[in-house]
């Protein structure tokens, strides 16, 4: 037994960081102190002297998730936990190929682009290439990006190719990775997939990275894709050492490649390994986690486990239909302020999750009349806005002049008239004296093709920025920036801007990050900063001291917990997505993302739909998601809207996909004509009724109906197959 103290783990918990060397896995329910079972194993594995800090790898998918495993650790060991090697899956491969990097054909200050780095350079050999049955930038990037998570390189692209339009994309692949390799330049998916085929190529590399892994430890492993599973196997085929902790029911990132079979078949890939459940959830109340239960119960692709809690009851879940979106979005409001304003919680503690991007506006512009301060993650990140490109850029050329794209980009800001023509004179300088476009750009003087004052323009940027490339590796990131902004007249250019004076706050926030990072790592970081710039993720954007509610997809809330959680479009159609309409495993997988956002209400949970909603321009009539009727009745209280007062009518939950109203609720009509007031019609489900009331135009037109049968309902007119009758 171990000096560690284990006592306040749970016996589950305390079996999993106790559990002999080899193949282990962790399935932990949500809210059920993963983080705490992997911290205290990494602790106990030292303690007991079966690993030495140098030898344990800790992988997982956020910065966010292993700044906080780090921090934990540290409190658990003290001294060496600094050289435990704690990392996200890129960062991990990023160090990997920056030793590397010349057994691939790269050297290790290679670039790291970005999605649009790579959409640009696809645009271009897109262009140049001509090449007949040619997809668009982001459905090549998109099929390339799913080749290299399967492990596919362009070769086995090229000869799985059943011909036309995968052959052209197969060679487009091979275009793109060449013009990567001439520019020194990764992109994001290319760091594990290289690192993949380095394993694969190079035992004595591998060897050397086995043993800094010998004891390999894996979050969040139902998330991984092939290429992921690859290195986790390559990395602990040595030693057998894998501890992996993870949850199939958690498993939500199937569009971008993971594998729910990883996890479901590791007693099949590990025929000796140990299996533990974590079950207590730590987090939200009895009532939450029941109708979370409910849900995901309803999955077939899962192990057997039901998650429970010591927590008490809590309040009912809030189930609110409004007639359209703008009135769920003025519920969500109007909540948020009356939580805020009788001090249940504060506005960092509120998160309003949604299945699409499109939802957030109309949300947005409900808490902009109410003024509540919110921001949205998985928006613009900070470093992908225009001048922070701009300024990274000329980062990028420093420690790459290689790096033809960067310096494109940097000719043209801040302007010196270096145009298109220019840049092209440069590329075929380049192309003939094969030498990079930065050399090619001081040899401008001698090209009668290049006017005398463009030239000279050009001749002092290369002679600076080759200056400043000798001088940077001694120098302090902020110090570079400093000099970037000073000599190139980048603040000038942003004081010509309407915009100028945000955009240099964005820029005095990224001297900030800078200064920041050199009280980390001293001077020649360079190199790390760009790094950790490219390897931010929408999950490192949560701020939960900043006085604001957070919007979010749900695809983003994985690793968070808020106090209050707001689900929007709780409807079939959205969520679950269309898409999976016609396919159990994409109802599944929604399935297990509605599981996910339940699972991060800690007090207060509220699902939310609309009778009829607007989406990318066209209104239809909606019906509730499949997911609320999973859930027993007894755990919400259901709320219909009320217009005409603030105050909300309680109703008794119902499985009808229609809303029942009183005549006291509905709207004062606002059109005649055609199913005006007064109007028999005839519905194919619904019977005969008399139209009551009637508001919107063309597609948005819909009408309160009293049918004999069912009462008053609402229907959306152009989807709702009506008939006039006489009486």
């Amino acid at each position: 037994m171990s000096s560690l103290d284990l006592e306040k783990l749970n016996p589950e918990q305390r079996d999993a960081v106790m559990a002999p060397d080899g193949p282990i896995l962790i399935l932990a329910g949500a809210g059920s102190g993963k983080t705490r079972v992997l911290t205290h194993r990494i602790a106990h594995l030292l303690a007991e002297g079966k690993a030495t800090p140098d030898q344990m790898l800790a992988v997982t998918f956020t910065n966010k998730a292993a700044r906080e495993m780090r921090e934990r650790v540290a409190a658990l060991v003290g001294t060496g936990a600094n050289r435990i090697w704690i990392s996200t899956f890129h960062s991990a491969c990023a160090r990997i190929l920056r030793h590397e990097a010349p057994r691939l054909g790269f050297t290790p200050d290679f670039t790291i682009f970005d999605e649009g780095d790579s959409l640009t350079l696809l645009r271009r050999i897109l262009e140049e290439a001509a090449l007949p049955d040619s997809p668009t930038p982001e459905i090549a990037r998109a099929r390339i990006n799913q080749a290299k998570n399967e492990a596919v390189s362009p070769a086995h692209f090229a000869d799985a190719a059943a011909g036309g339009r995968d052959l052209t994309l197969a060679k487009i692949y091979q275009l793109y990775q060449d013009r990567m390799r001439a520019m020194n330049a990764l992109d994001f998916d290319d760091l594990q997939f290289l690192t993949f085929h380095l394993f694969e190529r190079e035992p004595e590399a591998l060897a050397r990275w086995q043993g800094r892994a010998a004891h390999l430890l894996v979050d969040e492993y139902q998330d991984t894709n092939n290429v992921q599973y690859q290195l986790v196997r390559a990395l602990s085929a040595r030693t057998g050492n894998l501890c992996v902790v993870g949850d199939e029911d958690q498993s939500i990132y199937r569009w971008r490649g993971a594998d729910i079979r990883n996890i479901l078949d590791f007693e099949r890939d590990f025929p000796n390994a140990r299996i533990f459940k974590l079950e207590q959830n730590y987090r939200s109340t009895k009532t939450i986690l029941a109708a979370a239960n409910d849900v995901i119960r309803n999955n077939s692709e899962r192990k057997v486990k039901t998650l429970w809690t010591e927590n008490g009851d809590g309040d009912q879940i809030v189930y609110y239909t409004g007639l359209t979106e703008r009135d769920e979005a003025d519920f969500i409001a109007r909540e948020v302020a009356r939580l805020t304003g009788e001090a249940r919680v504060r506005p960092a503690d509120v998160v309003v999750f949604y299945r699409v991007n499109a939802q957030s506006r109309v949300i947005e512009e409900a808490l902009v009349r109410r003024r509540i301060p919110y921001y949205i993650v998985g928006g613009v990140r900070f470093y992908e806005h225009r001048e922070i490109k701009d300024l990274l850029v000329y980062l990028r050329l420093i420690i790459n002049p290689a790096d033809a794209l960067s310096l494109e980009r940097l000719v043209g800001v801040p302007p010196r008239g270096i145009g298109a023509r220019t840049v092209e004179v440069m590329r075929e300088v380049a192309a003939d004296a094969k030498i990079p476009l930065y050399e090619a750009m001081g040899r401008l003087e001698t090209e009668s093709r290049v006017a005398f004052r463009i030239a000279k323009q050009a001749s002092a940027l290369y002679e600076w920025l080759r200056d400043l490339i000798g001088r940077a590796a001694s120098m302090s990131v902020r110090s570079v920036l400093d000099e970037v902004i000073d000599r190139s007249g980048f603040a000038a250019y942003l004081d010509g801007l309407a915009d100028g004076p945000t955009r240099k706050q964005n820029v005095a926030e990224m001297l900030a990050a800078a200064s920041a990072f050199d009280a980390e790592s001293g001077t020649g970081g360079l190199a790390d900063f760009l790094e950790r710039v490219a390897l931010v993720s929408d999950a490192d954007q949560v701020n939960t001291a900043g006085g604001r509610i957070a919007l979010m997809t749900l695809h983003t809330s994985k690793g968070l917990e808020y106090p209050a959680v707001f689900i929007a479009g709780m409807e079939e159609g959205l969520f679950p997505h269309s898409r999976a309409q016609n396919s159990d495993t994409e109802v599944e997988e929604d399935r297990r993302l509605c599981y996910v956002g339940m699972t991060r209400a800690r007090e207060l949970l509220y699902l939310t739909n609309t009778l009829s909603r607007e989406l990318y321009g066209t209104r239809s009539e909606s019906r509730s998601s499949r997911f609320l009727n999973e859930i027993s009745t007894e755990r919400m209280r259901r709320i219909a809207p009320e217009r005409e007062r603030e105050t909300s009518l309680l109703r008794p939950p119902s499985r009808d996909p229609y809303i029942d109203y009183t005549d006291s609720q509905l709207p004062a009509d606002r059109e005649s004509g055609e199913f005006a007031a007064g109007t028999r019609v005839i519905h194919p489900t619904l019977g005969r009724g008399v139209v009551r009331k009637k508001e919107g135009r063309g597609d948005a037109a819909k009408a309160w109906i009293n049918f004999d049968r069912g009462g008053i309902k609402l229907l959306v007119l152009k989807f709702a197959n009506l008939r006039p009758i006489a009486d």
